[in-house]
């Protein structure tokens, strides 16, 4: 459909909280710096993240997902 975001802009991402070891390597990655981390959880903000994935290759245990 003419006019709406690409396929790259629609995917999802999000972090495995049974894989997570809450590292902060993808905190520390981000080159727009939106990826959030507390004690309890990652979180990333969707409307600045471009998907490039970057997080991913840097996840050690293989937590964060795109789809």
């Amino acid at each position: 459909m003419p006019g709406t975001p690409t396929a790259k802009k629609s995917r999802h991402i999000e972090s495995s909280g049974q894989l997570c070891i809450y590292c902060g390597a993808c905190v520390g990655v981000c080159p727009l710096n939106c990826i959030y981390l507390d004690e309890t959880r990652i979180t990333f903000d969707e409307k600045i993240c471009t998907r490039c994935e970057i997080c991913v290759k840097a996840c050690p245990v293989g937590a964060i997902e795109i789809g």
